[in-house]
């Protein structure tokens, strides 16, 4: 089951795959495995110019397999790149012990003088909620982990992060103009309710996210799949 497909001509930045490849593809197999149901997910490499000259293609989408709840099979979607300035989550060693206790004390002061509804340096700053190519990963859930790869010990990078929701309560300032009223606040200024919100419909565990990384020493290696 596909969840994701971009070309590298439209991410700024973006490194290429295995022998120079600049079209990547996420896939989810659409049935839960062993006894913790795990999921099992793809990420596939190809050059965007053989693709886009394929001899054949499907005439059409294969049948959706029956599943147990309606956020396994993602809603279609056509993905509208915007770049923005993201920044490192702010926790442990994720930055300097001094840049990180200036944080807390700005936002400390952000909550005294506009209560639970002010903006904050994890929520509406340093990452954006949703689907996003590159920037930094999300630790809300678990703290902030070492991701290397398997097979050199490489620091492995964030290629893509895949979210339930891309919009949240702290998420004010991500929000785009068109779908917010400016006079109201976190979910309650979404225009279009739920389907704005959640446009793809699928959910990667309770109030988690989908962290793919790669391996910037070698592409060719493993990815790893985080939730967090």
């Amino acid at each position: 089951m596909g969840l994701a497909q971009f070309f590298g001509r439209d991410v700024p930045g973006l490194a290429a795959g295995p022998g120079g490849a600049d079209l990547v593809q996420l896939f989810r197999c659409p049935r839960t495995h062993g006894p913790y149901l795990e999921r099992r997910y793809l990420l596939q490499w190809r050059l965007a110019a053989q693709a886009e000259r394929a001899d054949r293609f499907l005439d059409a989408a294969p049948e959706v397999p029956l599943l147990r709840w309606e956020d396994e099979l993602p809603e279609a979607c056509v993905v509208h790149p915007e770049e923005v300035d993201t920044y490192p989550w702010a926790e442990d060693d994720t930055l300097p012990a001094a840049l990180i206790a200036r944080i807390d004390a700005w936002d400390d002061a952000q909550t005294a003088e506009g209560g639970r509804d002010a903006p904050n340096y994890q929520g509406a700053l340093s990452i954006p909620p949703g689907w996003r190519v590159g920037g930094f990963p999300s630790w809300a859930s678990t703290g902030p982990m070492d991701i290397t790869c398997a097979s050199c010990t490489a620091p492995m990078r964030l290629l893509l992060t895949a979210g339930g929701d891309e919009m949240d309560p702290d998420s004010h300032s991500w929000m785009p103009l068109e779908d917010r009223d400016p006079s109201l606040q976190g979910m309650a200024s979404i225009r279009g309710g739920q389907s704005v919100a959640q446009p793809t419909r699928l959910r990667f565990g309770r109030d988690r996210d989908l962290h793919v990384f790669t391996c910037p020493a070698d592409p060719g290696h493993l990815p790893q799949w985080v939730l967090s």
